[in-house]
């Protein structure tokens, strides 16, 4: 299997023009990109994602719905699209797509190495039946839905906000803010 090519960015978030493994990325800890989905349904419920143990970044926790790494020469956009498909096993078409926010994330990454990148994070209106979802279970084990309101109330709270990704809070707060307004009071 031919591994993945990632465009290295430079602290700016522009590519350099170098394409790199991502074993290598990884290991030197480059700047590189991700795609972040949120899925919401009509009733404000949020899927969430439970990163499986082996994941080497935010193992056995609960994550946003779907998130992928941006291939060398691949849009955001075409990433989020492969994403849903690969991890969840939906198709989506990238106009369903709004994008709410582009951000930068610097996480732990194994001892003494971070993972530095810069994120598109988009939300999708969608209505799943979690039962009917092809679960990719090398990245993740689990999914449930949340309502918006009671996510928001876990984040803040200092012991359940452990059970989530600790990301960058704007990854967090921009999407669910956005799926607040876009499904109204």
């Amino acid at each position: 299997m031919v591994e993945e090519q990632y465009d290295v960015l430079d602290g700016d978030g522009n590519k350099t023009g170098r394409i790199l493994p991502k074993i290598k990325v990884h290991e030197l800890g480059l700047w590189h990109a991700s795609s972040f989905i949120w899925i919401y349904d009509d009733n404000a419920e949020v899927l969430m994602q439970l990163r499986s143990k082996n994941k080497k970044s935010f193992p056995g926790v609960w994550d946003v719905s779907v998130a992928g790494h941006i291939a060398a020469g691949e849009s955001p956009e075409e990433t989020a699209v492969r994403g849903e498909k690969e991890e969840i096993g939906v198709d989506i078409s990238s106009k369903e797509l709004v994008r709410v926010e582009y951000t930068s994330d610097i996480v732990p990454w194994l001892p003494n190495k971070q993972h530095p990148e810069f994120c598109y994070v988009y939300i999708l209106n969608r209505n799943l039946d979690i039962n009917n979802l092809k679960l990719e279970q090398t990245e993740l084990t689990e999914v449930k839905k949340i309502h918006v309101n009671k996510l928001q109330e876990e984040l803040k709270d200092a012991v359940k906000s452990k059970l989530y990704a600790a990301r960058n809070p704007l990854i967090y707060e921009t999407a669910l803010k956005k799926i607040i307004e876009s499904v109204g009071p």
